[in-house]
Protein backbone atom coordinates (compact mmCIF):
# COMPACT_ATOMS: atom_id res chain seq x y z
CA UNK A 1 0.00 0.00 0.00
CA UNK A 2 1.06 3.55 -0.68
CA UNK A 3 0.99 6.24 1.64
CA UNK A 4 -0.88 8.20 -1.12
CA UNK A 5 -3.85 5.28 -1.57
CA UNK A 6 -6.97 6.57 -0.82
CA UNK A 7 -8.80 5.94 2.46
CA UNK A 8 -11.78 4.40 2.32
CA UNK A 9 -14.32 5.26 4.90
CA UNK A 10 -17.81 4.80 5.03
CA UNK A 11 -17.48 3.26 1.59
CA UNK A 12 -16.01 6.25 0.19
CA UNK A 13 -12.66 7.09 -0.99
CA UNK A 14 -11.12 10.05 0.79
CA UNK A 15 -7.60 11.66 1.00
CA UNK A 16 -6.06 13.03 4.23
CA UNK A 17 -4.19 16.39 4.78
CA UNK A 18 -1.25 14.66 4.61
CA UNK A 19 -1.79 12.89 1.22
CA UNK A 20 -3.18 15.75 -0.47
CA UNK A 21 0.26 18.14 0.79
CA UNK A 22 2.31 14.90 -0.79
CA UNK A 23 0.28 14.92 -4.14
CA UNK A 24 0.67 18.59 -4.97
CA UNK A 25 4.42 19.05 -3.61
CA UNK A 26 3.05 21.69 -1.42
CA UNK A 27 4.45 22.43 2.84
CA UNK A 28 3.30 20.29 5.14
CA UNK A 29 0.05 22.39 6.06
CA UNK A 30 -1.11 23.57 3.29
CA UNK A 31 -4.13 21.41 2.78
CA UNK A 32 -5.58 22.15 6.65
CA UNK A 33 -4.95 25.91 5.95
CA UNK A 34 -7.50 26.02 2.95
CA UNK A 35 -9.73 23.60 4.82
CA UNK A 36 -9.58 25.68 7.76
CA UNK A 37 -10.10 28.78 5.22
CA UNK A 38 -12.88 27.12 3.69
CA UNK A 39 -14.71 25.24 6.13
CA UNK A 40 -17.80 27.23 5.79
CA UNK A 41 -18.69 26.16 2.54
CA UNK A 42 -17.76 22.49 3.20
CA UNK A 43 -20.47 19.68 4.27
CA UNK A 44 -19.50 17.35 6.71
CA UNK A 45 -20.43 14.21 5.36
CA UNK A 46 -20.35 14.79 2.18
CA UNK A 47 -17.23 17.27 1.49
CA UNK A 48 -15.24 15.86 4.36
CA UNK A 49 -15.64 13.14 7.58
CA UNK A 50 -14.04 14.18 10.78
CA UNK A 51 -12.81 11.15 12.75
CA UNK A 52 -12.80 12.68 16.44
CA UNK A 53 -9.48 10.65 18.62
CA UNK A 54 -12.03 9.65 21.10
CA UNK A 55 -14.42 7.18 18.70
CA UNK A 56 -11.62 6.38 16.14
CA UNK A 57 -8.00 6.25 17.96
CA UNK A 58 -7.31 2.65 16.77
CA UNK A 59 -7.79 3.64 13.24
CA UNK A 60 -5.84 7.16 13.39
CA UNK A 61 -3.22 5.14 15.02
CA UNK A 62 -2.96 2.52 11.79
CA UNK A 63 -3.10 5.45 9.31
CA UNK A 64 0.16 6.97 11.32
CA UNK A 65 1.98 3.55 11.07
CA UNK A 66 1.34 3.52 7.16
CA UNK A 67 2.23 7.12 6.91
CA UNK A 68 -1.45 8.05 5.49
CA UNK A 69 -1.78 10.87 7.88
CA UNK A 70 0.90 13.48 9.77
CA UNK A 71 2.17 11.75 13.30
CA UNK A 72 1.11 14.49 15.09
CA UNK A 73 -2.60 14.31 13.90
CA UNK A 74 -5.09 14.02 17.17
CA UNK A 75 -8.43 14.11 15.44
CA UNK A 76 -9.07 13.21 11.79
CA UNK A 77 -10.38 15.02 8.51
CA UNK A 78 -10.76 12.83 5.61
CA UNK A 79 -11.54 14.83 2.33
CA UNK A 80 -14.01 13.30 -0.50
CA UNK A 81 -13.72 14.11 -4.12
CA UNK A 82 -16.56 17.10 -4.02
CA UNK A 83 -14.35 18.57 -0.55
CA UNK A 84 -11.12 18.45 -2.43
CA UNK A 85 -12.32 20.10 -5.80
CA UNK A 86 -13.67 22.93 -3.52
CA UNK A 87 -10.42 23.20 -2.17
CA UNK A 88 -8.76 22.90 -5.87
CA UNK A 89 -10.99 25.97 -6.75
CA UNK A 90 -9.09 27.87 -4.10
CA UNK A 91 -5.95 26.97 -4.77
CA UNK A 92 -5.77 26.05 -8.63
CA UNK A 93 -2.31 24.51 -8.72
CA UNK A 94 -3.74 21.35 -7.09
CA UNK A 95 -3.60 18.33 -9.07
CA UNK A 96 -6.57 16.17 -9.61
CA UNK A 97 -6.04 13.10 -7.10
CA UNK A 98 -8.95 11.76 -5.49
Amino acid sequence: MSNTDPIVHNGIETLSFRQIDQLNQQAKGTTFKLFKAARQELVEEYDYFYLPALSYSKRIETLKSTGQIYGATVNLVLLTRAGYDKLRQRAPKMDSAV
